[in-house]
């Protein structure tokens, strides 16, 4: 082993490899793109999860987009790309790096709260 850590988390695999090459994980650098990536994700995660692994923090009641739509004050609902494009004026790749920003943000308020 080279000493490299493995994510443990979708939240640490997001602001690991796909923040760094977004291209070799959705062949575009767009939030829509991820939007899939992580919709496929969650669902094979609950389909291959058994009762005794914890949840991903990614999904959890505290979750990510919660935060993220306690922070920016609105309600949840509907896409959550849609706040992300709105923020970015419709540009997907912009948005992208808006919502890593904002990921990295939720994780270290989260680490500072252990």
């Amino acid at each position: 082993m080279n000493g490299t850590k493995l994510p443990t988390s979708l939240t640490d695999i997001i602001l690991g490899a796909m923040r760094e090459r977004p291209l070799l994980f959705f062949g575009q650098a767009r939030i829509s793109n991820l939007a899939d990536f992580i919709s496929g994700y969650s669902t094979g995660f609950y389909a291959a999860r058994n009762s005794q692994e914890k949840e991903d923090e990614f999904f959890s009641d505290d979750s990510f987009i919660e935060w993220f739509y306690k922070k920016k004050n609105l309600e949840n609902g509907g896409s959550w790309r849609t706040p992300f494009l709105e923020e970015a004026n419709g540009d997907e790749a912009k948005a992208l790096l808006i919502f890593f920003e904002y990921l990295e943000q939720y994780k270290n308020e989260a680490i500072n709260k252990k």
